[in-house]
């Protein structure tokens, strides 16, 4: 589940800022790659790794 807070702050008429705070995997559940898939590897057919965990992010973005 990903997450985001936004914030419009007006400077002018024409121009606002933008507030982010973006979550991703909020809830940090593993996700797993796939298996692996290579017939001559010793490790055919298990899962060795996963995808990243909880992160999370701030962002500003001028809008003109």
């Amino acid at each position: 589940m990903n997450l985001a807070f936004l914030k419009h702050v007006n400077l002018s008429e024409q121009t606002r800022l933008q507030l982010r705070l973006e979550a991703f995997n909020l809830f940090n559940h593993v996700n797993f790659n796939l298996p692996d898939a290579f017939l001559g590897s010793p490790t055919f057919g298990r899962v060795t790794s996963a995808d990243s965990p909880r992160r999370c992010q701030f962002g500003v973005r001028l809008i003109f």
